[in-house]
């Protein structure tokens, strides 16, 4: 365990490189609660509520996701895995003394801890100066938040291992990306709250990990959601976290053997 400690240090302190970068993905959170509060202030004109949601707490909403937003540097283990399994170079993580998949959880966790020190103020920056409500929720629905949120970087590293993985199988992985890119952003409600969809695509997408990783931690946060829904929604993401973590090892254990990278 100390090891990966060590390596969630070293990504953290080597973001100090890229402070530019980091703080323009910080500020995205900004640019996303703006969004919000265009183009939901034109359709509250003339209403107190839509789907539950006044406008403030909208705000709100867009205001709590977006932090969660900002943490989410998920896509660049895909990118990583597989740029590295087609240039040959991914021996690297074959040969150190620690699992890939472990390396890879403790490399983002680390990532994103740096990217929070930017992004908690400017989000609530963002909050005072567009109006969005306040929220008061129980110690113990934040506490169900907050594992919500560690689970769900968890479970998605491992997604994003998995599909960096195939590499090993194809030439080419950009069309996965690029394919689940837009349909994970949706599904994890971040373009929209996913409570405005009908009840039962809604129940659909709760059987789900994605809308648990940003949508219902959010909901939770902002009071929208009570404890036992909350408390599903967790043992759910468990479920899939879990046997995500067995399918990306299980991969790896066996996609590896076709691997004839440099030094192995």
């Amino acid at each position: 365990m100390k090891k990966y400690v060590e390596i969630a240090k070293i990504f953290f302190k080597s973001q100090m490189a890229y402070r530019f970068d980091v703080a323009i993905t910080a500020l995205e959170a900004i640019g996303r609660v703006l969004f919000a509060w265009l183009i939901w202030g034109a359709v509250f004109i003339g209403r107190d509520t839509v789907s539950g949601f006044t406008f403030q707490a909208m705000l709100l909403y867009y205001v709590v996701s977006s932090f969660l937003l900002v943490l989410d540097n998920f896509t660049s283990v895909s990118s990583e895995v597989s740029g590295r399994i087609r240039g040959g170079t991914f021996s690297k993580y074959m040969v150190i003394p620690a699992n890939p998949i472990s390396h890879f959880w403790a490399q983002t966790f680390g990532i994103a801890a740096y990217y929070s020190i930017f992004a908690l103020p400017i989000v609530v920056l963002s909050g005072f100066l567009f109006g969005a409500g306040a929220f008061t929720p129980s110690p113990m629905v934040v506490l169900c938040a907050l594992i919500m949120i560690f689970m769900g970087m968890t479970f998605m590293v491992s997604y994003h291992f998995f599909i960096g993985l195939l590499a090993f199988k194809f030439n080419d992985v950009v069309f996965f990306l690029h394919l689940q890119g837009s349909v994970i952003s949706f599904t994890q409600g971040g373009m929209i709250p996913l409570n405005l969809l009908p009840e039962a695509a809604l129940n659909l997408l709760r059987l789900l990990p994605f809308p648990h990783a940003v949508f219902t931690p959010t909901m939770l946060l902002t009071g929208n959601m009570d404890l036992m829904d909350g408390l599903s929604s967790l043992g759910v993401l468990a479920f899939w976290t879990i046997g995500m973590a067995m399918v990306s090892q299980f991969a790896y254990n066996r996609l590896r053997i076709k691997y004839d990278g440099v030094g192995v």
